[in-house]
């Protein structure tokens, strides 16, 4: 009997080697891209579109709906856009979803945006530092917050993806 516990105890020993030494070979393949991908779930689901919300618990008046009745609410969303120190930037222009969305002709530009769309403003022909701001959103927003402020000296600026209530 004390002989199958010394072969069990050498087996059991053997296996927790052999666990530790593939952990950390998977943890070194996770440093390299391609495996990445592969080997960890989190990463698979990252870039996945999130679904704008269809309706609400609550009607204009803050109280819940009567009657289970669906408040839809637009995925919609308006955004204000400034600058801070200069009346016109033509050749600053706004990228929405890598595409030009607009630029700034004047002092202020206003945008329709959905939920999810990705926010920059390209301001690399400019050789000097410009402040952009947040001068409105609408009340569906939740980001970007209406204040924020956002500096690119010959960069592009990216203001995030938006996200609506």
């Amino acid at each position: 009997m004390p002989r199958f516990f010394e072969r069990v105890e050498k087996y059991l020993i053997r296996s927790i080697v052999v666990g530790l030494v593939l952990m950390v070979v998977v943890q070194g393949l996770m440093t390299q891209e391609p495996w990445r991908l592969y080997l960890s779930w989190s990463e698979r689901m990252e870039g996945q579109n999130i679904e704008y919300p269809a309706s609400t618990t609550k009607n204009e008046t803050g109280s819940a709906p009567e009657n289970n009745q669906v408040i839809v609410q637009s995925p919609q969303a308006m955004i204000t856009l400034s600058l801070q120190k200069f009346s016109s930037l033509p050749q600053a222009s706004i990228i929405v979803n890598g595409e030009s969305a607009g630029c700034f002709n004047e002092k202020e530009v206003k945008l329709q945006l959905r939920g999810g769309d990705v926010l920059e403003i390209d301001s690399t022909a400019y050789n000097f530092p410009v402040n952009y701001h947040i001068a409105g959103v609408s009340d569906n927003m939740a980001f970007p917050k209406k204040g924020t402020v956002y500096t690119a000296n010959q960069s592009i600026v990216m203001i995030g993806k938006i996200i609506v209530k």
